[in-house]
């Protein structure tokens, strides 16, 4: 069964039969036949209800979205309505919901649910803000500086030439590198694409050409230590068309102590004051990562890029909501 007001439920498996992968909050009952016979385990249909922590209004768009793209292919039944498909894609990226916990209890198959999954995400992914478009909505607002940070999604490891490039010696974990910038007060605004987990920061940065861009907008990028060495970019920029001449941007990063070179008080100090600044990018990837899908991608790799961005669309929905219905400060 499914209720529109955001639950979902669950069916049980037979109880001496060994859980299948994947299934979690499993409720099993036995029934036994009287007399001498032996004990028979038969399945029960049961279920229980979850709340979805998800605003209305974030439902109502998502819904709004798939009921277009329905008339737009000219589909003419499903066994779901746009608002129920909604619920259900919605607890499969909040809750990372079992595709087997869904199915059984909504009567529909496992690939149905898979299928609805990813043309969701692909509609709420095309609605991911461009780089360039950020930056200047950033600059119109008179932001100084945009804080860079990158992050590994996990996912399960790989087979053949995929295991050893997706591992990332940092996090000692199998994963995608994704960049991200926030705004001064930790709005995640942007999103790269996956890169494969082995790539450092730095790197994943230099790829995407992020400082350029960035640049290109009159703000200043601020990272942390993983982007030290950012700024010795600027000697290949011989003549920037912005500066009219050799660049003159400045990248923020952390002052970073050598061998033999400890960091002298007045570093320290400004490395504090430099990390009570930059920190707010961490809560912009705290509240990506609350979509606990994002905990360990068990999609193909190939999926990453429009997962991690349909979950940003998501996140600055769920933001923009709590904003307008909180109420103003007096």
């Amino acid at each position: 069964w499914l209720r529109g007001n955001g639950f979902a439920g669950c069916l049980p498996v037979a109880g001496n039969v060994a859980e299948p992968p994947d299934v979690d909050q499993v409720v099993t009952q036995e029934k036994t036949s009287g007399g001498s016979a032996p004990t028979v385990s038969q399945q029960v249909p049961a279920s229980y209800r979850s709340a979805l922590p998800v605003s209305p209004p974030t439902i109502a768009m998502l819904a709004g979205l798939i009921a277009r793209r329905r008339r737009a292919i000219g589909s003419r039944w499903r066994k779901a309505s746009p608002a129920e498909q909604a619920v259900l894609v919605l607890a499969m990226l909040r809750h990372d919901q079992r595709l087997l916990d869904l199915s059984r209890a909504n009567a529909v198959s496992a690939a149905t649910l898979r299928r609805w999954l990813l043309e969701a995400v692909a509609l709420l992914a095309a609605r991911a803000p461009r780089l360039d478009r950020v930056l200047r909505r950033l600059a119109a607002r008179g932001q100084v500086v945009v804080l860079a940070d990158g992050t590994l999604i996990r996912t399960r490891r790989r087979t053949g030439k995929d295991n050893r490039r997706n591992y990332s010696g940092k996090h000692k974990h199998h994963g995608l590198n994704v960049q991200g910038l926030t705004d001064e007060d930790g709005r995640l605004a942007w999103v790269s694409a996956a890169l494969e987990g082995k790539t450092a920061d730095i790197t994943a940065a230099r790829r995407h050409r992020l400082r350029d861009r960035i640049h290109a907008h009159g703000l200043t990028p601020a990272a942390d230590k993983a982007y030290q060495g950012w700024h010795k970019d600027l000697r290949s920029a011989r003549d920037c068309d912005r500066c009219q001449g050799p660049c003159e941007q400045v990248v923020l990063t952390p002052y970073k102590a050598e061998t033999n070179r400890p960091l002298t008080h007045a570093q320290k100090t400004a490395n504090s004051a430099f990390n009570a600044m930059r920190c707010a990018v961490e809560g912009g990837f705290a509240a990506l990562k609350t979509w606990r899908i994002l905990d360990k991608l068990r999609l193909h790799p190939r999926h990453a890029t429009t997962l991690v961005r349909a979950v940003l669309v998501l996140t600055q929905h769920e933001q923009t909501a709590r904003d307008t219905t909180q109420p103003a400060p007096a």
